[in-house]
């Protein structure tokens, strides 16, 4: 029972790594005493062990989802944790399962801390990322996203950052384990200085070169969610875009949130045709969201587009399941009624397109699609300035605004270019590069931030393979640990063999 206390407060330790706490420290200690636990326990008990860790995990770093659904889903207090424990529970069956994988790769030697403890995670945090329209958040490479250890980022990306980390860890496990026996301790030693070397190294490489610079303005509205979807909150909406259009210079590229126009572009073309007249008269670009509407369909689509010197637009291609749309509409529509939670629906996007401003070439991502690394790199390719806009209104005055941004942090630093964050009440900023913030917006902010942004020319390793490195690396890893599960099996036998004989 004492373990399992250990286990269940150990994952709780686990989200203080990210923001808004960003005490990397904690994560992997989080993870070295997972690693304690689960070593030489049997198997039935890892696997609760594993499950209780989870459920810690995602209690607390997970628990904005609850605020979003009691405070803007319409629903009781009951119904709403009700929910958030399911997902608690749901997402706490992805650390059994990498319990169960561990446990069943382990071959009984200090290569159980070496290959399977990181081959299991991160292969783990792949499958979360992915199954059922997946579910990205609280990777552990994004935790070091913008510190002096993340060098390899641009290069193996951020599940690339996951794998160092864990190795990270298995040679602290075997630095403390091997202290005792000078030849395990000097290896273990020397090979955990060598990959925090690496890791130093790396980050003061530039994949990417200096091409211009632009004027940027980011901008918050910090309306409730309730102005936000009314017309007061439109027309408060329109007369800011015509306000900060109005006190642009020339060339200075103005951004506002998600959805800040929230009648379609049909109803609004009138008002938007004189937008994009004024700022093409004074030379500037504003780029928004907007309510958009499939041409083929004619339903909605959740939009960012271009006006006066911009140029194009992007719909949303991966949609939040019941935010966006209901997936399994048919049985899960009804279900949702009973409850009282109706959800409208929405069209996804069919390909990535840029906003182009003159030679500038704007990669955009909507909200969540941030989270998806594999996503925005076929955005950001030959972009050369990244750009999310979201609407994070909805988790109140939680984590998740937090952990958010972190994520946008991370997707500067994989393509080592500047990355534009707009949102509605925060956290707008402007990335750097490396991942670090520039400037930022506070959450429930009404506020401009204006600045000079480096635009950025060429691609990172990670840009060019993707996560194709770290696929090979886990291919590898899983390779030799068949081959050694297998050789060991045989060995077993020959020695029973020999036994039984004499």
């Amino acid at each position: 029972m004492k373990n399992r206390l250990y286990s269940f407060f150990a994952g709780s330790l686990y989200p203080f790594g990210f923001a808004p706490f960003d005490f990397w420290p904690l994560t992997l200690l989080s993870l070295l005493s997972l690693l304690v636990l689960l070593k030489d326990t049997p198997l039935k008990e890892s696997l609760i062990l594993g499950f209780l860790y989870g459920i810690g995990l995602w209690s607390v770093g997970v628990s904005w989802v609850f605020v979003s659904i009691y405070y803007h889903g319409n629903t009781s207090i009951i119904i709403a944790l009700l929910i958030t424990l399911l997902f608690i529970l749901f997402l706490s069956l992805y650390n059994l399962l990498f319990t169960f994988m561990f446990k069943k790769l382990s071959i009984g030697n200090n290569l159980d801390i070496l290959l399977a403890f990181p081959f299991s995670w991160v292969l783990v945090e792949f499958l979360r990322s992915y199954l059922f329209t997946g579910f990205p958040w609280m990777i552990l490479g994004t935790s070091i996203s913008s510190t002096r250890i993340d060098g390899w980022i641009a290069v193996l990306g951020v599940y690339g950052n996951s794998y160092l980390l864990l190795i990270l860890v298995s040679l602290v496990f075997l630095v403390c384990k091997g202290i005792q026996v000078k030849k395990s301790f000097f290896y273990s030693f020397l090979s955990l200085i060598f990959l925090l070397s690496t890791c130093l190294i790396l980050d003061e490489v530039s994949w990417t070169k200096l091409k211009g610079k632009a004027s940027v303005t980011v901008v918050q509205p910090n309306l409730s969610i309730e102005e936000k979807w009314s017309l007061e909150g439109l027309s408060k909406t329109k007369l800011l875009i015509e306000e900060t259009i109005l006190q642009a210079k020339e060339s200075e590229i103005v951004f506002f949130p998600e959805t800040a126009i929230i009648l379609d572009e049909e109803r609004n073309k009138v008002w938007l045709n004189k937008i994009d007249q004024i700022a093409s008269e004074r030379k500037v670009s504003l780029i928004s969201g907007i309510v958009g509407i499939n041409k083929e369909t004619k339903e909605f689509t959740n939009r960012v587009k271009g006006y006066g010197l911009a140029e194009g637009y992007y719909d949303k291609i991966h949609l939040v399941p019941f935010g966006e749309y209901i997936p399994f509409v048919k049985v899960l529509g009804k279900l949702l009624r009973i409850f009282k939670i109706y959800i409208g629906e929405t069209k996804g996007g069919e390909s990535f397109s840029f906003i182009k401003v003159e030679e500038l070439r704007i990669s955009p991502t909507i909200c969540y699609e941030i989270a998806f690394n594999n996503l925005v790199r076929k955005s950001a390719i030959k972009g050369n300035l990244l750009l999310t806009i979201s609407n994070d209104t909805w988790f109140g005055k939680s984590i998740g605004p937090n952990q958010h941004n972190e994520i946008a942090q991370s997707r500067a630093a994989e393509h080592q270019k500047t990355l534009i964050r707009s949102t509605n009440s925060g956290i707008s900023s402007i990335i750097k590069e490396d991942g670090k913030i520039i400037d930022k917006i506070k959450r429930f902010e009404d506020k401009v931030i204006k600045h000079e942004v480096d635009i950025l020319e060429g691609r990172t390793p990670f840009s060019i393979y993707g996560n194709i490195p770290i696929y090979l690396i886990l291919l590898v890893s899983l390779s030799v640990l068949i081959i050694l599960k297998r050789t060991n099996v045989l060995k077993n036998k020959i020695n029973y063999v020999k036994r039984t004989d004499v």
